[in-house]
């Protein structure tokens, strides 16, 4: 798709009428078709532009004509690889095939066919929704037990092609691909051919087109019935989804308050911490002062101890010294009082003898003064008392 803008509505009105509804070349088949366009709104990816639109579903193209595919218009096959295809697209198709992967429509029994769950090569199934390989019900009943937990409900039997509908519990199958020429033909099945014949009497090409547009409605509406229960289950998922999303969100929001309140106790807590520190530091500092003085008052008292037993040392020496000083002085004072008191006695005789009348006889004659009685001692001896001469 392209758009062009003309300076005027004439030269887009001549543009249309030469070229819509052409072909764009020779050698293809495509027409060009053209539209007229009133305005051209753009809106950035920053304003909430996303591709695809919301509320708007684009349709597949198919492979074959790269037209757009609706099932409303026209028929729609997918096959086993889920790739998609007109009817008349496919039809033309001449191999069994897929036209864009090359997968086999027609998968034989091979070796490596064996059931998924129980590893059983005896009576597979291979369901035409999914793909999954089951064994029969004969067997162990896998491929049915697929059905209940996916309600896929078409399978087909490897080796000969035939489809069963569990919900109908029937074969629907109409058709099947030759492993000749790789042609739809019918399959001979003596339960269903009297069915065919009263429906499709002859073997034109219009029983072909009615029995696959058939087999096309039949997928069609399973495959729908899977997309309505699977938008369902996705539904449900959804909901609980956003459910849990709504418990984790309240959670979240929870969370982050308390993370907040925790972020602010624990600034609260680092500026306390911080604060501790410092109050930690002084006080380690103040210690560690105090401590040195205590080391330093200690070796102060030691010293303070030595040189008190040393002065203690020269007291005792000074007291002793002392004491015998003042013991010679207490004898040297005695001493002294006594030639105090007999000079003294002498000087008051010469006075008196100078004084006397008797001064001649006095000078030639001898006084004797006898010794004062001492006391008693503790020894019981008397003091022996001194004569002294005139």
């Amino acid at each position: 798709m392209a758009l062009l803008k003309f300076k005027c509505q004439e030269s887009a009105n001549q543009f249309y009428d030469a070229f819509n509804g052409t072909a764009f070349n020779t050698f293809e088949t495509n027409i060009c078709h053209l539209v007229y366009i009133a305005r051209v709104e753009v809106q950035k990816s920053s304003e909430g532009a996303s591709l695809p639109l919301g509320g708007c579903t684009e349709l597949p193209t198919c492979p074959v004509c790269l037209e757009r595919m609706d099932e409303s218009v026209d028929g729609i096959l997918t096959i086993l690889c889920n790739h998609s295809f007109h009817a008349a697209c496919l039809a033309q198709w001449e191999d069994t095939s897929c036209p864009v992967c090359r997968h086999a429509q027609t998968p034989e029994v091979a070796t490596d066919n064996l059931c998924q769950s129980c590893g059983s090569n005896e009576s597979l199934w291979i369901c035409l929704v999914c793909g999954h390989v089951g064994c029969g019900r004969y067997v162990a009943g896998h491929a049915y037990k697929h059905f209940l937990e996916t309600f896929h409900c078409y399978a087909m039997q490897l080796g000969n092609s035939r489809v069963w509908d569990y919900v109908g519990d029937n074969f629907v199958h109409r058709l099947i691909a030759s492993k000749s020429d790789g042609k739809m033909v019918q399959f001979e099945d003596s339960r269903n051919s009297d069915f065919f014949e009263e429906k499709h009497p002859s073997d034109g090409s219009g029983k072909i087109d009615a029995i696959q547009l058939e087999y096309s409605y039949l997928m069609t509406s399973q495959l729908e019935a899977q997309r309505g229960h699977f938008e369902e289950k996705i539904g449900e998922i959804e909901a609980k989804f956003r459910e849990e999303k709504g418990l984790l969100s309240k959670k979240l929001d929870e969370s982050t308050i308390a993370t907040s309140a925790l972020k602010h106790e624990v600034v609260s807590l680092t500026k306390d911490k911080q604060h501790l520190e410092r109050k930690v530091n002084q006080l380690t500092t103040k210690l560690s002062k105090a401590q040195q003085d205590l080391k330093d008052e200690k070796e102060l008292n030691q010293c303070l101890l030595e040189n008190q037993s040393t002065y203690k040392k020269r007291q005792d020496s000074l007291e002793k010294q002392m004491k015998e000083i003042s013991q010679e002085k207490d004898q040297a004072i005695n001493e002294l009082r006594e030639q105090l008191r007999d000079l003294m006695f002498y000087m008051d005789a010469q006075l008196k003898i100078g004084n006397s009348e008797m001064k001649d006889e006095i000078v030639q004659g001898q006084v004797v003064i006898p010794a004062p009685q001492q006391p008693t001692t503790a020894s019981g001896k008397k003091s022996v008392g001194r004569k002294k001469k005139v």
